[in-house]
């Protein structure tokens, strides 16, 4: 590969970020609640549907008076969550006691904190028992849609100070893709898994101008923003023979099951007492596959493409930055992406056909991608799904490029050229209600063009000056969340945008 050398650009903007003009919350959301807190009165009893799902607390994550909090003398870092979790597993059911401390994101006094509240968006799911503030009055809260409104008696939240919320919470799972007219979500069981997923009330991002960053769910794409964050984490399972995948691998054998994961946008769990469990290390790296009986063929091929992937991409982006990586066969026709762990359509398996030339790699390699465009470097996933999907399409293609340099001219004709694509891709997730088929378009633009973009941009730049980009993105913005700005401005470093004429196919330009 050659070098080049690129001359520096004068400042211009490159892109006009889509403002959205509308919101729209889902017809199946709860509707709001309301509960007054008095501070004076004892705390609520934990609510349990029998005496067989008593919750067994571990002293990490125990409510009790020995462990009221010592104040944190600086601001943290980031966020840190401790969850205790028991999971009835017969009748799907979650108890939770959640801790989330982290410090206040303005340079203001709080009144109200937000937190965002995925189960809420499936009716009956999620229910409050008791919240607490650390030493802050709770004045009230209110839950709407998904967000969980938080209202603070004086003195309020000072800058800089660290706050400890608790939150005792059942779930009552639903069955997965029970929301009617949303496109498939791996979260809830059925016969063969059970899938925790966006499964706890989160802290989202704070931006000064306009507070607390929660989009609403729409019928396809995701819209969750994940601020990097610290996990401590228990499961108890109250049935035996239970095998659990999870964003990492435990800490500790037993019952509960513990876990640890730094620097990560979100904690998940699928279990089955099905599965069959592939593991092998990768540099250091644990990987792990976790498949459904009578499948071991497309299986194995799957977990090899995860692991080729894993190597390839740690020379082309930079490090993988956690300890595992796991891929779970879904009991769904869809794919998801998650810190450390991923889901791979069911679908796909049935439709392995023995070659690298098949959905099942492809689409394996697409969601390892997301560990570095989604995991290292978020983005607003609502707002501008290109800066992962499109990258993470297009990782499919360098993987093809320098796998099998043979399968390059079927990637292109099979994944791509076949739907035709067309469109801009600086589009959000709402931004395609003028068509029919708004899920067919979203997906043609963000993905499909997103990757020929990206293509584009490898043949004007060349392969090594490309990947150093993509790898200087990555470390630039390693545990934040990145914007189109953020990736235009490096952009600028390494080539002249008067020469890239061709970028309004892709971009609005002013």
């Amino acid at each position: 590969m050659n070098k080049y050398d690129f001359q520096k650009p004068t400042w211009l903007i490159i892109i006009g970020l889509v403002i959205l003009g509308m919101w729209i919350t889902p017809g199946c959301s709860k509707v709001e609640e309301t509960a007054v807190i008095n501070p004076t009165l004892p705390l609520l009893p934990e609510v349990t549907p029998s005496a067989t799902l008593q919750l067994v607390s571990t002293p990490e994550a125990t409510f009790t008076e020995e462990a009221t909090p010592i104040p944190t003398p600086v601001p943290l870092e980031r966020p840190q969550y401790e969850i205790s979790a028991y999971l009835d597993y017969p009748n799907q059911q979650v108890i939770v006691e959640e801790r989330i401390l982290f410090s206040n994101p303005a340079g203001k006094v709080l009144q109200e904190i937000d937190l965002v509240v995925p189960p809420n968006n499936w009716w009956g799911v999620f229910s409050i028992q008791e919240i607490t503030a650390g030493d802050l009055p709770l004045e009230r809260y209110s839950l709407t849609g998904v967000k969980l409104n938080l209202v603070l008696g004086d003195p309020g939240w000072q800058p800089g100070e660290n706050l400890e919320l608790r939150i005792q919470y059942t779930l009552n799972l639903p069955q997965q893709n029970a929301l009617a007219g949303y496109g498939p979500s791996p979260f809830g069981y059925t016969s063969l898994q059970t899938n925790l997923v966006d499964w706890y009330p989160m802290v989202p991002p704070y931006q000064e101008d306009t507070g607390w960053l929660i989009h609403d769910p729409w019928i396809f794409g995701e819209y969750l923003v994940y601020p990097a964050a610290d996990f401590e984490v228990s499961l108890k399972l109250g049935t035996p023979g239970l095998i659990v995948a999870a964003s990492a691998a435990p800490t500790a054998e037993g019952d509960p099951l513990h876990y640890s994961l730094t620097a990560a946008r979100n904690f998940v769990f699928s279990i089955s007492p099905e599965y069959q469990v592939l593991e092998e290390d990768l540099n250091g790296v644990k990987v792990l596959g976790y498949i459904f009986p009578y499948y071991q063929g497309p299986g194995q091929a799957a977990f090899e493409a995860t692991l080729q992937a894993l190597a390839l991409y740690q020379d082309l982006y930079g490090p993988y930055q956690q300890p595992s990586l796991t891929m779970v066969q879904a009991d769904f026709n869809h794919g998801m992406e998650y810190e450390g762990l991923y889901f791979q359509s069911r679908g796909f398996f049935d439709l392995y056909a023995g070659s690298e030339k098949s959905y099942l790699v492809s689409i394996a390699v697409h969601e390892t991608a997301h560990q570095w465009w989604y995991g290292q470097v978020a983005n607003d996933q609502a707002l501008e799904p290109w800066l992962d999907e499109a990258l993470c399409t297009f990782s499919e293609l360098a993987y093809y490029e320098h796998a099998y340099p043979q399968s390059v001219d079927w990637w292109w004709s099979t994944r791509v050229n076949i739907y035709q694509p067309t469109g801009r891709i600086d589009r959000s997730i709402y931004g395609f209600q003028e068509y029919d088929d708004q899920y067919l378009n979203y997906r043609n633009a963000t993905y499909l063009q997103g990757a020929k973009f990206l293509a584009a941009l490898k043949d004007q730049m060349g392969d090594e000056a490309f990947y150093l980009f993509l790898k200087e993105y990555g470390t630039r913005n390693q545990d934040q969340i990145a914007t189109g700005e953020d990736f235009f401005q490096l952009l600028g470093e390494y080539l002249d945008f008067n020469e890239m004429d061709w970028l309004e196919e892709y971009f609005l330009l002013d």
